[in-house]
Formats: structure tokens, sequence, C-alpha cells
């Protein structure tokens, strides 16, 4: 390639036009040529004044590098622009052909500015008609992202040629073409468009239904918009209204979640600080250098002899445990059962057989019961006895 450059440098400083020209074509035949070599080649014919061999070297440059070659924009682009200057406002049905040959085989992405181009030409040279039609096409073939723009500018065209009242259906095809953020961004341009019209109830209709195409908590314009017209327009019936469609696309859209990314798009993003990072951050703001610390392995590390490191062992071990734990837990419960119970007909028995024990007998074990001197009772002794 660095020889095919070195030729053509030669030829053009050196050569003859003829000489340029074999050596141009001879690389476009071998199909060695870039699209570099094309547009370079086509801008040397063009100030040799050779414009239609200059239009036939875009030609077969074109059917080396078709799209969706990233050269073929390029191509293109220089092509257009230059037989545009060459034949102006001459030669209508080519200019066309041209542009119609381009926008068959243009990706989406790479469509627009050859839109752009070819609707002005309409305007400038052809029919206003047509114009509008290229402004529409565009608008459904550019990606989602373009068409909010490619339809505002649909419709000023359309207001700027054929009136106000002309961008009606434009506005409505918008709307249900669009996402939901672009369309109630169309809703409020097509209420303000009625309203300077002094088609007040339209345009109410108009914020009724885009109302539900945005959300409080992510459009707060479109509601405000909606409150300062009811302001300005509306009744107390209507503002009331307003309110109540307020509240019922609340609770619709209380449902929906959006995750972090959508909610704080234009938020800087904060990164969580660790220790370390924090003690960096504090010993670098205050000059401190950090000293390293050994690290001090736990409590439980520390304790745990050689015989613990095998795992197995520990196992053996806890099983042998739950053994012996549940051993003595099931003696316990089956001797406290046996002591805790009760026999209704042993009480009554012993209640019945209680009698005054004799002094000196045990009548519990260990405790020894005397007789109560006479004196402690006095006359009621006496009168026992009686």
């Amino acid at each position: 390639l660095r020889l095919w450059n070195l030729l053509f440098d030669l030829e053009e400083s050196l050569g003859t036009v003829q000489t340029t020209k074999d050596a141009y074509d001879r690389a476009l035949e071998w199909k060695v040529a870039t699209a570099s070599h094309v547009l370079n080649y086509a801008t040397f014919l063009k100030d040799h004044k050779y414009f239609e061999e200059s239009f036939a070297a875009y030609e077969r440059g074109l059917g080396l590098f078709p799209f969706p070659h990233p050269g073929a924009q390029m191509l293109w682009k220089n092509y257009l622009t230059m037989f545009l200057e060459r034949y102006e406002g001459s030669k209508t049905p080519r200019v066309r052909e041209l542009f119609d040959r381009c926008l068959a085989d243009c990706p989406p992405e790479a469509a627009s500015e050859f839109y752009i181009q070819y609707g002005e030409y309409e305007e400038n040279h052809g029919l206003t008609k047509r114009a509008l039609s290229v402004y529409e096409r565009m608008c459904n073939a550019v990606p989602a992202a373009e068409k909010y723009t490619a339809y505002r500018l649909y419709i000023a065209k359309a207001i700027h040629y054929l009136g106000v009242t002309s961008a009606r259906p434009i506005y409505e095809s918008a709307i249900a073409a669009l996402e939901d953020g672009p369309a109630s961004r169309i809703c409020l341009e097509y209420a303000k468009m009625e309203t300077g019209l002094r088609e007040i109830d339209r345009a109410r209709t108009v914020l009724v239904y885009g109302a539900q195409l945005a959300d409080p908590r992510r459009d707060p314009d479109y509601w405000s918009a909606w409150h300062d017209f009811e302001v300005s327009h509306g009744n107390e019936e209507t503002f009331r209204e307003m309110l109540r469609v307020k509240r019922s696309v609340q609770a619709a859209f209380s449902t929906v979640n959006y995750n972090a990314a959508e909610m704080g798009a234009g938020a800087p993003k904060v990164e969580t600080l660790t220790d370390e990072g924090a003690l960096e951050m504090i010993a670098s703001q205050e000059g401190v250098d950090l000293q390293e610390k050994p690290l001090i392995g736990g409590f439980v590390q520390g304790k745990r002899t050689a015989e613990m490191a095998d795992l197995g062992e520990v196992e053996r071990r806890a099983a042998r445990l739950r053994q012996a734990t549940g051993a003595v837990t099931n003696n316990a419960i089956a001797t406290n059962g046996a002591d805790d119970e009760i026999d209704i007909d042993d009480i009554e028995e012993e209640e019945e057989e209680e009698t005054p024990t004799p002094a000196g007998k045990v009548g519990v074990k260990g405790v020894k019961e005397k007789a109560i001197p006479a004196a402690v009772f006095g006359g009621l002794a006496a009168g026992g006895n009686k």
C-alpha cells in the first residue's frame, strides 16, 4: 500500500493527467485502492475539470465500498455535495435518483444527514410536497434516539409551508411513535399550539392524554405546565380534575421501580471508601505516616490446638459430646419426672391419719418432738381436761 501511495504522489506531482489516471484506474481495477484513494482520484479529476469522470470514479469506488463499509458514508457525502455544487438546480431527476440509491442501503444511524440534505434540495429546487415527504420518511427511518428531533423538524417545516393546523396529524403520529418521555414533551408542544389557536378544550384533552405518559416523580415540568395552564384558562372544576388525574397517575406509577442509573442519571458517582482507604485519606490530609501493625489472630484461633486442626477430629468430638449430653439429659428428665408425680389418694390418706405424735418420738427424720408444758396453755388446758 505504501508503494501505491508513493506512485500516486509521484504521478500527481511529476506525471501527466493521463498517467495519473492510468495509475488510479489500475489500482481500482486490481482492487487495491482504498476509499481515500477514490476520494483523492475524484478530487484530482475535479480540479482538472473532468467532472463526469470524477463522478464515474465515485461510482466505481461505491461499487468497491458499499454500505455498511465505513468508507461508503464518506464517498456518498462527497459525491452528492460535489454533484449539487456542479449542477445546482439542474438535473433534478438524476439528483433524486442518487439520493434514493444512497438512502436505500444507508444504515439508520447515518441516514439523518442524507435525509436533511435531500429535503433541503427539494425545498430549494424541487417541490414542497416532496420535501415534506422526505422529512416524513426520515421520521420513520432514523433510530429511536433521533426520532424526537426528526419529528420536531418535520413539524416546523409543515407549519412553515402549510400552516399551523397542518401539524395536528403530525403531532398525533409523533405521540404514537415516540417513547413516553419524548411523547410527553410533544404533548406539551401540541397543547401550546392549540392554546395559541384559542382551542382550550383541545389543549386540555391533549394534556389529559399526555398525563398517562408523564410520571410526576421524573417529569415534574409536565405537571407544572398543566398547573399553569389551568390557572390561566381553567376553573375550579377543571383544576380539581387535574388534581384527580395527577393522583391516579401517581397511583399507576407507584408500582414502577427505577434503577439507580435511571434515577441518578445526572448525579455524580460516589464511591464507598473502605476502612483502609479512609485511613489513608486522613493520613494524607494530616501529613501523618501510617505504621502497619502486625495482624493478631483471633481468640478462637489462638486456642486451637494441633489436634483440633483436623476437621474430622472436630466432628468426632462433637458427636461424642452430643451423645454424652443427651444421656445425662434423659436421666435427669426421668428422675425429675418420678419425683414430681403427685398421687391425690396418698395426700387424702395422710390428712386422715394425722394424729399427735408422742413425746420423744421422731416424726420427722432427724428432728425430735417434746411435750409442751401445761403452764403455756393456762386455763385452756384445765378446761380441756374437764
